[in-house]
């Protein structure tokens, strides 16, 4: 008899990045998802699932970019777009696709 353990995702067991990283996200927590804004720009957000892959929980963690497609004739923002960057499997590089996107976007803000 094949005894094979299974895995739990991070989702599952409750796992709260902001725990480690609270000075640096803010945080959003739903039923099916987690949702991490960067605080030095909220443009850069992290989505934590988990999704059935070959017969278990996984977690998976999309970086999205945030842009405005439309503004209020008052100036405010009207609607906006989420895109997705890149998906991982694990925090870390999903953080640090996050840190690098940041850091992206303060360089055109400063550049222009």
């Amino acid at each position: 008899m094949e005894n094979k353990a299974t895995q739990m995702s991070l989702f599952s067991q409750g796992w709260k990045a902001e725990q480690y990283w609270g000075s640096e996200l803010t945080a959003t927590h739903m039923r099916s998802a987690s949702v991490y804004r960067f605080i030095e720009n909220n443009d850069i957000s992290i989505k934590h699932t988990a999704v059935r892959k070959d017969n278990e929980w996984v977690d998976q963690f999309v970086v999205y970019h945030r842009t405005v497609t439309a503004y209020h004739e008052s100036g405010n923002v009207l609607s906006t777009e989420n895109n997705p960057v890149e998906t991982f499997d694990n925090w870390l590089d999903a953080y640090y696709c996050g840190v690098v996107c940041v850091n992206n976007l303060n360089m055109d803000l400063i550049a222009n």
